[in-house]
């Protein structure tokens, strides 16, 4: 889910916040003050929301109504309004605003709540109920914007402060940022710079959110998925993974050459619709996701998908525990095993003082001497065998 934006005072940044990590010109960008020609007072009604903000990804909004029901969903809009509401609208900064369309690229939040602050009727529509504040403080006729020529005017600002401010931006929405950019004409090393990551990171999540939009394209739902969060660094670890890369079709890694929409071929779209359920669930279809953690359970399938029996059992058996034995020899299950197993009675001992007399617990450690005993006699065999 989208990360929130800006969440001090009055929806603006802490004082308290991080100073940015990335270099100064790029401070001096975001930080600048801006020239006065530039600035403008707008009434809030006569603004629009950007429905292809970052934050809202594939939302697919048509109109502003959704975006403002998505944000009182999503970003704690609430917050804001008993802020305004208590201490007034504070022009702690301008919103950034396209010129032409009057589209809002900057403060959408802020947007909103002050929409919904000054529309009762569309508080009924939303059922929003403003927060019981002694002497709300009037709301503002007009607010100061930054006026900008297009979204290639505004990136460097934006892309700073959601990376490097207050409230950042999670790689997702970074990704879509970044591909967008790189769509309209902007160069990896700038983008870099901006977002504050090295140039192979922003080309991976560049790749991961155009083998996504493939995916989802092709059916993959990402609001099917098994879990709440949707970890997208799932995706763009895998993909550069050699044994995932050539399962879908793609060429070994290459952060040379520029990322490429609709990576995968079309003869192995399959693949990746596969390899997607695997990661994330499908869950209307009955596909759970293989995935519980990271580590170890993304290396365990990239894994299983460079070696042919476990990758033929996978697809058959959608088990990755069970494709996986294909890949572990078994002496190393074994050894695993009997680790767990030691550190598990360890802590068992350790937490013994606390045993309360139940007879069901003593025959199960009884069971666990007899089976321990069991397992030391076959050690024993083997290591004299070996010896002899």
């Amino acid at each position: 889910m989208p990360v929130r934006p800006d969440r001090g005072r009055s929806g603006y940044p802490d004082r308290g916040s991080r100073r940015p990590k990335t270099g100064k010109a790029l401070r001096q960008v975001a930080t600048k003050k801006p020239d006065e020609s530039d600035i403008g007072f707008v009434a809030p009604s006569d603004l629009r929301f950007d429905l292809s903000n970052p934050r809202f990804l594939d939302e697919g909004f048509t109109n502003e109504e959704p975006v403002l029901e998505y944000l009182v969903g999503a970003v704690d809009v609430d917050e804001l309004l008993q802020s305004i509401r208590s201490a007034g609208y504070v022009d702690f900064e301008p919103l950034i605003v396209e010129r032409a369309s009057r589209i809002v690229l900057e403060g959408n939040r802020r947007l909103a709540a002050l929409r919904l602050l000054s529309d009762q009727a569309l508080r009924d529509r939303l059922k929003v109920r403003l927060p019981d504040v002694p002497n709300p403080k009037p709301l503002p006729e007009k607010i100061r914007v930054k006026w900008v020529n297009n979204r290639t005017e505004a990136r460097a600002f934006i892309g700073f402060k959601h990376i490097n401010g207050p409230f950042k931006w999670d790689a997702l929405a970074k990704a879509k940022f970044a591909a967008a950019w790189l769509e309209d004409g902007g160069d990896v090393v700038t983008i870099s710079r901006t977002l504050g990551d090295n140039h192979n990171t922003v080309r991976r999540l560049v790749n991961g959110w155009y083998a996504l939009k493939q995916a989802s394209d092709d059916g993959f739902d990402r609001e099917d998925r098994s879990k709440a969060r949707f970890a997208f660094s799932h995706l763009y670890t895998a993909l550069t993974r050699a044994s995932v890369r050539e399962f879908l079709g793609l060429t070994p890694e290459d952060l040379s050459a520029p990322p490429k929409p609709d990576p995968v071929p079309a003869e192995n779209t399959d693949n990746l619709r596969k390899l997607m359920s695997w990661l994330y669930g499908q869950e209307r279809r009955g596909e759970p996701t293989l995935i519980q953690s990271q580590n170890p359970n993304l290396n365990q399938l990239c894994e299983v998908l460079g070696h042919p029996e476990a990758q033929q059992m996978l697809l058959a058996k959608r088990d990755l525990r069970v494709a996986y034995e294909r890949v572990e020899p078994p002496s190393s299950r074994f050894a695993d095993a009997l680790m767990k197993a030691a550190r598990q009675a360890e802590e068992a001992m350790a937490a013994s003082g606390s045993y309360d007399g139940d007879p069901t617990l003593l025959r199960v450690a009884t069971n666990l001497k007899e089976t321990t005993h069991g397992l030391v006699v076959v050690m024993q065999d083997k290591s004299r065998k070996k010896d002899d």
